[in-house]
């Protein structure tokens, strides 16, 4: 008796399995690639419809990753790379050409930019705040990506 369940397990579960495991060519022509249309696409298998716009390559998008959209990034050797010391020059300079003055202390930590200016105690508030109105303008144009703190400090 156990040798007939011992030879019909054997017998079933040996007709279960492919007698040679499928090649490399019938297994690409079954499973559909990342560039094929949605239209003929199994839904089931393959990188299925939710990631479909992501792996999806239109002729009008462009797929140029030479672009270095990071100043910080080291991927291409040949491009120059900004540091912060390049930002701190970029908020003197602006400083320079909106009032003519100096900036007398420029910091950066993180995305905040501390920015000290010296100006005359003749001024009145209004000049004052034109003045440093002007200067944020200015300043907010060459570094966008700060939050800036300006302070107008009397000599």
């Amino acid at each position: 008796m156990k040798k007939a369940i011992f030879l019909s397990a054997t017998v079933l579960l040996g007709a279960c399995s492919p007698m040679q495991p499928p090649t490399s060519e019938e297994i690409a022509n079954k499973e559909p690639s990342a560039y094929e249309t949605k239209e003929n696409k199994n839904p089931l298998v393959g990188h299925g419809i939710i990631n479909y716009h992501a792996t999806n390559r239109k002729p009008n998008r462009s797929y140029n990753f030479e672009s270095n959209q990071n100043p910080n990034s080291y991927r291409n050797l040949t491009s120059k790379r900004f540091t912060i010391s390049d930002d701190q020059d970029k908020i003197r300079q602006a400083v320079k050409d909106a009032s003519g003055r100096n900036a007398q202390f420029v910091s950066i930590n993180g995305n905040d930019a501390w920015v000290h200016v010296n100006v005359p105690r003749d001024l009145s508030k209004k000049e004052r705040k034109a003045l440093k109105d002007k200067l944020e303008d200015a300043i907010q144009i060459s570094v966008p990506r700060y939050h800036l703190h300006l302070r107008l400090d009397s000599k």
